[in-house]
């Protein structure tokens, strides 16, 4: 891409890429991130959190019902609820219950995305039982040394007898799960795409997916591989504004994913109601300044990667194979 969007041409691109016209994704959040607890197994090295220095915590049950009852009353509006944001969520004792609660509301589809070391049988029925529609689960590489010196804590061995195990429950109890296998493209893994790839294929369901994807700076806070489009990260404005609210362990709301310390608070769900904070003036604001081309002017925002046009250098949906 070579030019700037902005004003009208701006808004259809976000229309067009989330599916759904601006009225419809500004009446409530289509997406959710919901971190029902933030500590962590293992220390990534393209991280962008500091899991030695949050203060750990899990989400209470009262400030969990308050938000599922919100967002159950949205059912049908609510394209997917996402019980992870910072921390590993099978760390979380109360997932399942909070899987089916969101459920029995009507909620269309529940995701986990997982780094699997603790996904052992026990966990993996608990999750499936409870009505899971679909797991992210995140192998950096088929090498032990490498996935090792990526992912530091955690074991090859382990972590991939967890994920062999978990498929094949999975076409016993439920073959409609989905899962995603994906890799964190980065320096020490760079030449694995093919092999990759050539490895899960045959060993996933149609309706299961292979990605590789590229390591994204954390807005602009970590410094990891660059794959050329970097210059180009400010020409359009980021989608997660219109289709994504991201909530935290306390109740507050950051900006997105990539605000990990809430240092631009949208609200806070113990007070306000998520319609309130969707139509906020925090979040307003901010997209206005995407519309306008003038995301460079927010901090977080500026040349952050994480939803960068080619997010994907390799994806596979096994049913269009």
């Amino acid at each position: 891409m070579n030019y700037h969007l902005k004003g009208s041409k701006a808004i259809k691109y976000v229309e067009k890429t989330l599916g759904y016209p601006l009225e419809t994704l500004l009446l409530f959040p289509k997406f959710f991130l919901i971190e029902t607890i933030n500590v962590c197994n293992t220390r990534c090295i393209m991280c962008g959190i500091d899991f030695d220095k949050k203060k750990k915590a899990a989400m209470t049950d009262n400030l969990f019902d308050k938000i599922t009852n919100e967002i159950t009353q949205y059912s049908n509006h609510v394209e997917k609820v996402i019980l992870y944001l910072d921390g590993e969520p099978l760390l979380d004792r109360k997932l399942p219950s909070r899987i089916r609660k969101l459920k029995e509301g009507g909620i269309k589809k529940i995701n986990i995305a997982s780094n699997a070391s603790l996904l052992d049988c026990a966990k993996a029925r608990q999750i499936i039982d409870a009505g899971l529609d679909e797991i992210y689960i995140t192998l950096d590489s088929l090498k032990k040394d490498v996935f090792e010196t990526v992912r530091p804590r955690l074991k090859f061995e382990t972590v991939y007898k967890n994920i062999i195990d978990f498929v094949k429950l999975r076409n016993q109890l439920n073959p409609k799960l989905t899962i995603r296998i994906q890799m964190i493209l980065q320096k020490l893994n760079y030449h694995e795409v093919d092999s990759f790839s050539h490895h899960w294929v045959p060993r996933l369901n149609p309706n299961d997916q292979v990605i590789v994807q590229k390591a994204h700076n954390w807005g602009s806070t970590v410094e990891v591989m660059e794959f050329g489009d970097e210059d180009t990260i400010n020409y359009v404005p980021c989608i997660a504004l219109w289709g994504t609210l991201c909530i935290h362990v306390d109740g507050q709301v950051g900006l997105c994913c990539m605000d990990t310390k809430s240092t631009l608070p949208l609200g806070k769900v113990t007070s306000q109601t998520i319609a309130e904070i969707w139509s906020g003036k925090p979040l307003r604001t901010i997209r206005e300044k995407h519309i306008e081309g003038c995301r460079y002017q927010i901090s977080l925002c500026n040349k952050c990667t994480v939803w960068r046009e080619t997010k994907h250098e390799r994806e596979k949906v096994l049913k269009t194979a």
